[in-house]
């Protein structure tokens, strides 16, 4: 299936970017979002080498990470009873941020959120595919990024800790500001009654995602899971993953000289899966791992020069040249478009109908796209200032039958128009049917019409242009239902007549 074929000049097809940009991010952000089961870390060389070998994920004591909600100082309120003593040591705060931050270790990991297949970008949200991590954490595209089995990762880490340890997981809420209304302050009693070590921990306890699963929304690119540790110790904790990890991707830029001792370190995991992370064209995606680093696809020497231009002129009498063409273009498309609403109108109207009859065919998905595929390749309008037959405007519609399950076989009813010189239009119709096969992919015209008239004459032609369509469409119910079931012969042909 082609774009619908518009003669877009410069300021048309900048209106038509922004407009393709903002469905995509509209997309993005409302699609239904799919948590996966699997959990991303993005480190450099010497990281993965690390883990690797020792088969553990290092997590770090509080205090190193970035936002400063978290590696400052937090101050909980204290709670005194009137009369109860001579009131708060405020040098406690120290003891208590010493117990609550200094003793946390945190290990940062990746979500994974899956799009549906029909979004533009449907890896978008992946847990490989943030830029900003790749160069962060990831040695600017040069180091990996590790997947693990989110089940199997959480339950090392829980077996992990001790019996006065506190352990947490979960994805992190990112806020604009937090002023801590929900959580509950110290009470001194309680410090002198069970020791601020142990108020301190409930403490934690009782307020854990404020504490441990909130981030400035700054940081709200990195989609973070955490694993989330508390202990006696000042020092980093480790959890094992060696029957967690379940891939390894491979950064943009990965060294060649890398892939070597990376097989090598992989070997005591039997079973992972490598893959390579390609950027291209402002997209990231996954390619399978062929056990080196291709380089990009060889390309011929420049030769340090471009042909001559075809059009006469300094560059900016031919860039001028350029624009009025475009211009000129834009004008003809917005009167042809004035000139012929009714009768898109009429084509968009007899492919819809069209449409509402073939949904009652059983088994089937019918979707109608406005899209000028009844045009032929020869005939579509070429660039504003190219030599050739000028096309003032272009616009069509098609209507589309998928038997059930997709991707086996597809029919394609097309009407289009075109205005010419003279407010002359051009009539396009076509019948099509394609087969889904694992060789290659069959295609059929069944019908196709071409004519020429007046704008005047054009309600008429269409009607019967549209009537010979639907005709066509039912003579070969029969042919198109075959593939799915053979028996389907006499049946679907007793029910057209």
């Amino acid at each position: 299936m082609t774009a619908d074929a518009q003669p877009f000049g410069s300021a048309g097809l900048a209106q038509a970017v922004l407009a393709f940009e903002t469905h995509s991010e509209f997309e993005v952000l409302n699609a239904r979002r799919t948590v996966t089961g699997n959990l991303f870390h993005y480190t450099n060389s010497r990281g993965l080498h690390g883990i690797l070998s020792s088969g553990k994920l290092r997590m770090s004591p509080y205090q190193f990470t970035n936002d400063l909600w978290e590696s400052q100082p937090h101050y909980p309120g204290l709670a005194l009873r009137p009369g109860s003593g001579p009131g708060p040591d405020l040098t406690l705060w120290d003891e208590v941020d010493r117990q609550l931050r200094l003793h946390t270790k945190v290990g940062c990991l990746t979500q994974d959120l899956a799009l549906p297949h029909t979004v533009v970008n449907p890896d978008a949200l992946r847990g490989w595919a943030h830029l900003a991590l790749w160069a962060h954490y990831g040695d600017g595209h040069q180091g990996v990024c590790l997947r693990f089995d989110r089940d199997r990762l959480i339950e090392a880490f829980l077996h992990h800790r001790g019996p006065s340890s506190l352990a947490y997981h979960g994805p992190v809420r990112y806020l604009s500001s937090q002023h801590n209304p929900a959580i509950l302050g110290i009470d001194l009693e309680q410090v002198e009654e069970f020791g601020i070590d142990a108020v301190s921990l409930a403490y934690a306890e009782a307020n854990r995602e404020q504490l441990y699963f909130r981030k400035h929304i700054d940081w709200s690119s990195e989609s973070e899971y955490r694993l989330v540790v508390l202990n006696q110790s000042v020092d980093y904790d480790y959890v094992d993953i060696r029957g967690a990890l379940t891939g390894v991707l491979l950064g943009h830029a990965f060294p060649a000289g890398e892939v070597t001792r990376l097989l090598t370190a992989l070997e005591p995991y039997p079973g992972i899966q490598v893959e390579r992370v390609r950027f291209f064209n402002r997209n990231l995606f996954v390619t399978p791992f062929e056990g080196g680093v291709r380089k990009g696809p060889d390309r011929p020497e420049a030769a340090g020069f471009w042909p001559a231009p075809r059009r006469q002129g300094s560059l900016a009498e031919r860039l001028q040249a350029l624009r009025s063409a475009e211009a000129e273009a834009e004008a003809r498309a917005r009167a042809g478009s004035a000139a012929v609403e009714d009768h898109v109108r009429t084509l968009e109207l007899g492919i819809t109908a069209l449409a509402d009859e073939l949904s009652m065919w059983p088994d089937t998905e019918v979707k109608t796209y406005p899209q000028s595929a009844a045009v032929p390749t020869q005939d579509h309008q070429a660039s504003a200032g190219l030599p050739g037959e000028v096309i003032h405007y272009e616009r069509g519609f098609m209507c589309v039958v998928e038997n059930l399950p997709k991707h086996s076989h597809t029919l394609v009813a097309a009407a289009a128009l075109q205005v010419l010189d003279g407010l002359r239009l051009r009539l396009h119709s076509v019948l099509t049917t394609e087969r889904w096969l694992p060789e290659g992919n069959h295609r059929v015209e069944h019908w196709r019409t071409r004519q020429e008239c007046s704008v005047n004459e054009a309600p008429q032609i269409m009607r019967t242009m549209l009537g010979d369509l639907c005709s066509q469409v039912r003579t070969i119910r029969a042919d198109f239902a075959r593939p799915r079931n053979p028996d389907a012969e006499d049946t679907d042909r007793a029910a057209t007549q």
